[in-house]
C-alpha cells in the first residue's frame, strides 16, 4: 500500500500508508543518536529505580528526615554558641562599634525597650538589674536566641554577627545612662 510521494525527488521513502486529515507521513527510521538516547535513558531508569527501590538508596522521606536532622543541629549549635567573650569586649571598648550598635538597636530594638534603653514593653536596659545575665556574654546569647515565651524574637538568624557584636557593645554601654521615665527594676541585681 505504499505509494510514491506527489512531488517525486522531494523524498525517497515510502507512504506509511496512514492518513490523518488528508495528511500523509512518510515511514522513515529514527535517528541513530536519538534512539541511542531513548535507549540510555531506559537503562538509566532501571538502574535508578533498582538502587533507589530495591537496593540500598535512601527514600524521599529517609532523605527528608536527614537533611532536617541536619538542619535543626546545626541552628541549634548557631543558637546555643553565641560570640566569643574577647571579640565582645573589644566590641565594647571600641567608641564607633557601640556607634553602629545603636543603629541596630534604634532599626531593631529600640520599639519594645525604648529609644534610649528606658523599657517599654521589654525591660529597662539601663539599670543593674538583668533577668538573663548582664555579663557581655549573657546578653550576646539573649538578643541572639531571643526569649521566645517573654515575646522576643531570636535575632542571631536575622542581623549579620558583626551587627550582633556591635549591638551587645551598645546595650551593655546603656547601663547607668538613667534615661527620663525609666522601666521599673526586672530580674536580679548584677554588679561587675
Amino acid at each position: 500500500m505504499s505509494q510514491k510521494p506527489e512531488n517525486p525527488g522531494t523524498h525517497d521513502a515510502p507512504l506509511s500508508g496512514h492518513s490523518y486529515d488528508g495528511i500523509e507521513e512518510f515511514d522513515n527510521s529514527l535517528p541513530r543518536w536519538w534512539l541511542s538516547l531513548f535507549y540510555l535513558s531506559i537503562a538509566f531508569a532501571g538502574g535508578y529505580f533498582a538502587y533507589y527501590q530495591l537496593g540500598p538508596g535512601s527514600t524521599l522521606v529517609e532523605s527528608y528526615e536527614k537533611d532536617r536532622a541536619a538542619r535543626e543541629t546545626a541552628a541549634a549549635g548557631k543558637a546555643s554558641a553565641g560570640p566569643d567573650g574577647n571579640l565582645l569586649l573589644a566590641a565594647f571598648k571600641n567608641p564607633s562599634e557601640r556607634e553602629k550598635g545603636r543603629g541596630v538597636y534604634q532599626a531593631r530594638c529600640a520599639a519594645c525597650h525604648g529609644p534610649q534603653g528606658q523599657g517599654l514593653i521589654g525591660p529597662n536596659l539601663a539599670d543593674d538589674h538583668w533577668l538573663h545575665g548582664g555579663t557581655l556574654v549573657d546578653i550576646a546569647k539573649t538578643v541572639g536566641n531571643g526569649v521566645p515565651d517573654k515575646g522576643m524574637p531570636p535575632w542571631g538568624p536575622v542581623i549579620s554577627p558583626q551587627e550582633l557584636l556591635s549591638v551587645v557593645a551598645y546595650v551593655k554601654g546603656l547601663k547607668g545612662t538613667n534615661p527620663p521615665n525609666p522601666k521599673a527594676p526586672q530580674g536580679a541585681l548584677f554588679k561587675e
